[in-house]
């Protein structure tokens, strides 16, 4: 009689649990094999608030059944028709696998828990998922191809920014979308509508020509100054015509030296922009001005990631520029050089040779005659042959290297400016004459490096 109680006892005890695996649905105790969809399965703890253990559970499962999508670059993608900078497609086809699970929608959900554990399931037919997929495509493709002939209906009549910015908004488009197959089909046949936005901003950009109004100005060296710089602007109508390009957006910038000038500006019914130099910074001899297609017109307001896209599809190779020269007329100085090689004086030293002719190129008009210079600049150079070090089957030379440079205010007979550099090592096999070569070149970047920055900043 006791056995038996104990028996029903602990039949009672196991009740609950027996009947806690009857209501367990299959798919907890074992992942289904379904090819007809994607399936995403995750348990979690009840531990912490139900809120968070809930939704920890179905995004797990989301990650889970996004992996199981695999994104695949189709052969006729714009990423394989056109030539693309390898770090984009890389992480363009990154960031698809983990949008897959951003953009997930239509899939069915199933819930199943007990004391401890909370279950979801995801299920997403991998038909619907294709078909919403292809609506989206399609609705992409088609938007793309609307903004393709509203830019060429623009390029017809001879308006080069309109159709830019319309092709623009094609590329932006297409942005989730360049892994896929663009071909689109209309009345007058297909096209892949990814390349042909491509070839069409190529076209748009050969037929743009950008002419400065003067190739080159001189200017003499001031803190304030004001130099027009014009460019014009022309479009290569459909007919062949050249003709002013009207309302178009150009950039101004220094791309040797530096200036204070306006960075912006657009043309005029005539096809002009001009911009103006009101200070010039770097005193270098040798200046340059780029003036290209204003770029950042058609990206305002866009995100990193279409900015990026839209580099790729606008490539600054490209781009319509031209480039005006500045020379920059320098104070006139007298040049005295000192060099020194290996405990010898070198009166035509080709280090100080080297250092003249960076000076004369970027800072100073050297004269023959100190009475009629602004400045007086003092160099000199001292080059050491140090050890040498014998290796299996070669020998290794060191010459080491050291430089000071001053310069002088022939009127007021102060110093203005004065630094040096030291510590400077040459090192090559062979001789000590290649390691002296070696030595000369180090030094001249180390001046290049750190003492010539200092001498822009020297009101000369």
């Amino acid at each position: 009689m006791k056995k038996t109680a104990y028996l029903l006892f602990a039949a009672l005890l196991m009740l609950p649990h027996m009947m806690e695996a009857k209501r367990k649905p299959d798919w907890v105790k074992q992942r289904p094999n379904d090819p007809a969809y994607y399936i995403g399965i995750s348990m979690m703890p009840k531990d912490g608030s139900t809120v968070e253990y809930k939704q920890a559970a179905r995004n797990n499962a989301l990650k889970q059944l996004s992996s199981e999508i695999k994104v695949t670059v189709s052969s006729n993608s714009v990423l394989n028709k056109i030539e693309t900078n390898y770090q984009f497609v890389e992480n363009y086809e990154s960031k698809v696998e983990t949008s897959v699970l951003e953009t997930l929608e239509g899939y069915e959900v199933s819930t199943w828990e007990n004391k401890k554990e909370y279950w979801v399931m995801v299920k997403l037919s991998k038909e619907r998922y294709a078909r919403i997929q292809q609506m989206k495509l399609d609705k992409a493709k088609m938007l793309a191809s609307a903004f393709l002939s509203d830019a060429k209906k623009a390029i017809a009549i001879n308006d080069a920014f309109s159709a830019l910015n319309y092709l623009a908004k094609a590329t932006t488009s297409l942005k989730d979308h360049l892994e896929s197959d663009l071909t689109y089909k209309t009345v007058d046949g297909k096209y892949n509508v990814g390349t042909e936005v491509f070839s069409t901003i190529q076209d748009v950009f050969r037929r743009i020509e950008l002419l400065p109004v003067q190739s080159s100005y001189s200017i003499q060296f001031s803190k304030q100054l004001t130099v027009p710089i014009g460019v014009n602007a022309f479009f290569l109508s459909d007919t062949g015509e050249k003709v002013p390009l009207t309302g178009f957006p150009l950039s101004f910038e220094f791309t040797k030296g530096e200036s204070v000038l306006a960075s912006q500006a657009k043309t005029n019914l005539d096809g002009y922009a001009g911009v103006s130099i009101t200070r010039l910074i770097s005193k270098r001899k040798t200046q340059e001005i780029t003036s290209t297609f204003d770029f950042s017109s058609v990206m305002d307001n866009e995100n990193e990631e279409v900015k990026h896209l839209l580099e790729i599809f606008f490539p600054d190779k490209q781009m319509p520029s031209t480039f005006i020269a500045i020379e920059v007329q320098k104070s006139k100085a007298y040049l005295i050089t000192e060099e020194n090689v290996f405990g010898e004086l070198d009166d035509h030293g080709a280090f100080s040779n080297m250092i003249k002719t960076q000076l004369n190129n970027n800072f100073f008009t050297f004269t023959t005659n100190m009475d009629d210079s602004d400045f007086v600049v003092k160099v000199n150079s001292k080059f050491v042959a140090g050890d040498s070090r014998k290796g299996d089957g070669y020998e290794v030379f060191l010459v080491f290297a050291e430089f000071s440079i001053s310069i002088y205010d022939t009127k007021s007979q102060t110093e203005i400016f004065a630094d040096q550099l030291s510590g400077i090592r040459g090192m090559r096999p062979g001789n000590f004459e290649y390691a002296l070569k070696d030595s000369r070149l180090k030094l001249m970047e180390q001046f290049e490096k750190k003492i010539e920055p200092r001498l822009e900043q020297v009101d000369m």
